[in-house]
């Protein structure tokens, strides 16, 4: 009966044994996927401070647009303006011209 146990604690401590040796795989291969991460958020992190340098240098011009958007409104009233007034001013001559020239002899 001794053998039996001898054996079975044999299998047993195998068995541990190869569960610890899996586990320390498991690990090494975490421990290199977290390497792998680490570098992709190192190639991100790159990548994103190109970005955010590409948006400071365009800030300026961003903040212009409201400015130019507003500059387009005012010359679109502008233009209303002017063609209403060359409107009014066509109308008065032509309205002067018919009342001013007696079509009657």
């Amino acid at each position: 009966m001794t053998t039996v146990t001898e054996d079975d604690l044999r299998e047993l401590k195998d068995l541990i044994n190869n569960g610890f040796k899996e586990v320390k795989q498991n690990i090494g291969e975490l421990k290199q996927d977290i390497d792998e991460l680490k570098q992709d958020i190192n190639g991100l992190d790159k990548r994103l401070g190109i970005v955010e340098a590409r948006l400071d240098e365009w800030k300026p011009s961003i903040n212009k647009i409201t400015d130019l958007a507003e500059k387009v409104g005012e010359l679109k009233n502008w233009r209303q303006i002017v063609i209403i007034a060359i409107t009014a001013t066509i109308s008065t001559i032509i309205g002067w011209t018919i009342r001013a020239g007696n079509l009657t002899p």
